[in-house]
């Protein structure tokens, strides 16, 4: 990079590299990362900028020279804005551009990174930018964010199967985010209403990677609201490809009750007083096991991981 990005690079690895001693030192043995791709195609195709992967190449160096096992996410909500103005994710060609990023990038690590990630927290690429549009685009369209989160899927399976077809030595799987909400009492809206927000996160992004299909008590949510998938031939068996692993982000949860007509899934979250994060957060550990016992539970006894 040159000029004022290549001063800015060039802190950013120094910066680095003082981190990665520290992570030594710490007995740290993995470090994940993700990669802006943007910075290896700038107009989101065509041709590569070498130097955004040399400065990944160092910055992987460094974590093998350090001993240190780095595990690599493709993506994480760095859309080229090139292809944001032919339609984002909307646009299925922003698929293909998406599997050839990442072939790009397989191709370029083979025998350096082992480990990798399709997407990280598809829920948010998908409905908190484009339908509570906290994150950019910023949009507030149920059903464009839907038929995003589809799309979003079905980039994920065709990167496996691309990442199965090159022979890549290595794992690859992809990590949404979670969340739990605990009823507030043992009523059926309660527990109905919970569940609803709960496998907005869960089962609405999970259910198609292992089951090859999404939850019917979510599409059923989703048509009530006037939203329907536009699911092409072939697209429910590419999601459905088999994955090495399953990384897990949870970071909160609630307790809740139903309330008709309250924000998209009819619940509103109890305030308990409860000890919270430096940013406001309930501090939850229960919601954890409780995810992780739902996702045992649910997908524990599919065959869809790749052995």
């Amino acid at each position: 990079m040159n000029g004022d990005n290549g001063d800015v690079a060039c802190d950013s690895y120094h910066r680095f590299e003082e981190d990665v001693d520290i992570m030594k030192e710490l007995g740290i043995d993995v470090y994940r990362f993700s990669v802006a791709w943007p910075r290896i195609f700038p107009n989101g195709t065509g041709e590569v900028n070498q130097e955004g992967l040399d400065y990944y190449h160092r910055l992987v160096d460094k974590l093998l020279e350090a001993g240190i096992e780095p595990m690599c996410t493709l993506y994480h909500w760095d859309l080229p804005q090139a292809l944001q103005d032919k339609g984002g994710w909307n646009n299925r060609e922003t698929i293909d551009a998406f599997v050839n990023y990442a072939e790009v990038m397989f191709n370029e690590f083979s025998g350096k990174i082992k480990q990798w990630l399709t997407l990280n927290e598809p829920w948010c690429i998908s409905f908190l930018s484009n339908y509570i549009g906290v994150h950019a685009p910023g949009n507030h369209d149920l059903q464009l964010a839907t038929q995003i989160s589809h799309h979003l899927l079905v980039a994920h399976g065709k990167t496996v199967k691309k990442f199965r077809e090159l022979g890549i030595d290595g794992q690859i799987g992809f990590a949404p985010n979670t969340t739990w909400i605990e009823p507030f009492s043992n009523r059926q809206e309660d527990i109905d209403a919970c569940n609803r927000e709960i496998g907005w996160y869960i089962e609405w992004f999970m259910d198609p990677v292992f089951k090859g299909t999404y939850p019917d008590f979510m599409l059923d949510w989703f048509k009530k609201k006037g939203v329907e998938l536009d699911i092409q031939d072939g697209d429910m068996e590419t999601i459905n490809q088999p994955v090495d692993f399953l990384g897990i982000n949870y970071y909160t949860g609630h307790i809740g009750r139903y309330k008709e007509n309250e924000g998209l899934l009819d619940w509103e979250k109890i305030e308990m007083n409860d000890e919270r994060t430096d940013i406001g957060w309930p501090i939850f550990p229960e919601g954890f096991y409780n995810v992780l016992m739902r996702v045992k539970n649910s997908y524990g006894g599919y065959s869809n991981f790749y052995y």
